[in-house]
């Protein structure tokens, strides 16, 4: 989390807020919801490729690139 996912520059920690209320303020006025939302229940592992004949041939899934 010490470089931007962007350019790859270095972030530095700017202000901490710890206040219950100004939380909520800040985000009822960005527009998202300040209320903690109810846990869901887990679910299951994927299950294998059908195919994969080699051991770690079934793991292999998209990764997430936030730059793309």
């Amino acid at each position: 989390m010490l470089a931007c996912p962007r350019c790859g520059g270095r972030l530095r920690l700017v202000a901490l807020i710890d206040r219950d209320a100004a939380i909520e303020r800040m985000l009822r006025h960005l527009g998202w919801p300040a209320e903690i939302p109810a846990p869901h229940p887990a679910r299951a592992p994927p299950r294998p490729v059908e195919g994969a004949d080699e051991p770690g041939q079934a793991d292999q899934t998209p990764v997430f690139d936030p730059c793309s």
